[in-house]
């Protein structure tokens, strides 16, 4: 049988496993921790999507790992590879919702979770169906990863809104969410904005712009994206050296506010981080 691997490659890919594993508990801990976080009974909700986010990552980086280790022992057959790539867009979807969700209820004090889980859920059937009418039928492998080999090309009249769909509320999120900073002049709060807002738009400009065109460009984009992780990590846990240089100091919760009181202003001071 041939390998799916090349055996000049193998090296590379021996070592992606590993670091990519790292990289993964990394988004791990930090999802986990910002899980932890106590914050006020209406937030906890976008607290957890923030984490589903980062630990999503995690999760998304020890599957990946799990199909290129599979790879490198020529063990993974076409079935397993369009059943991990199914189980991999729903990952991603998932943690899509819970970032862009997030941001919205940072920005707008509300969830709108009936029209952010129908955006999604939506999104995911036309990736579905976008990758199956390319009509898959086998494994290959390319820039240091496995990929799934196509009979027919894609369809371009789909692949446009989804990539609106996958950018678009990210990107102009994450940008109103930078906006916060005219509305508050606390300088801790500010920095708080910046570290996550910052992390999250660079965390989707590495992606975009760093080169997947090998294994090795891959792996230098992957150790990167660590950076907007720890971003965030410092945002809500600051060491001490972040607490003296950006004003920094552990998020506290914000008590609700009773039913009978007006409805806080779009995130009005950042109490909502």
């Amino acid at each position: 049988m041939t390998p799916l691997v090349p055996a000049a490659d193998a090296p590379l890919a021996g070592a992606t496993v590993v670091i990519s594993l790292g990289v993964a508990a990394v988004y791990l801990f930090v999802g986990r921790r910002i899980a932890e976080r106590e914050v006020s009974r209406n937030a906890r909700l976008a607290s957890y999507q923030l984490a589903l986010w980062w630990g999503g990552l995690g999760v998304s980086g020890v599957l990946g790992s799990v199909e290129l280790a599979l790879a490198l022992a020529n063990a993974y057959p076409f079935a397993l590879a369009l059943t991990l790539s199914l189980v991999g867009y729903l990952l991603a979807v998932a943690f899509l919702w819970g970032l862009v969700g997030f941001l919205v209820f940072v920005y707008t004090g509300r969830y709108h979770l009936i029209e952010l889980t129908t955006l999604y859920g939506a999104f995911y059937v036309m990736i579905v169906y976008y990758y199956l009418a390319q009509a898959p039928y086998a494994v290959g492998f390319h820039a240091g990863a496995p990929t799934l080999l196509y009979a027919q090309p894609g369809l371009f009249w789909l692949a446009v809104p989804i990539v609106l769909i996958l950018l678009g509320p990210v990107i102009v999120g994450g940008i109103l969410y930078l906006s916060l900073l005219r509305r508050t002049h606390d300088r801790g709060t500010r920095s708080r904005i910046w570290l996550v807002g910052g992390g999250i738009l660079l965390w989707f400009a590495i992606d975009l712009f760093i080169p997947d065109s090998s294994g090795s460009w891959s792996l230098v984009r992957s150790v990167i994206q660590v950076l907007p992780g720890m971003m965030s990590l410092i945002a809500f846990y600051p060491p001490a050296w972040a607490q003296r240089r950006f004003g920094l100091s552990p998020a506290r919760p914000v008590p609700d506010a009773s039913p009978s009181a007006p409805a806080d202003p779009p995130a009005g001071p950042g109490a909502r981080l």
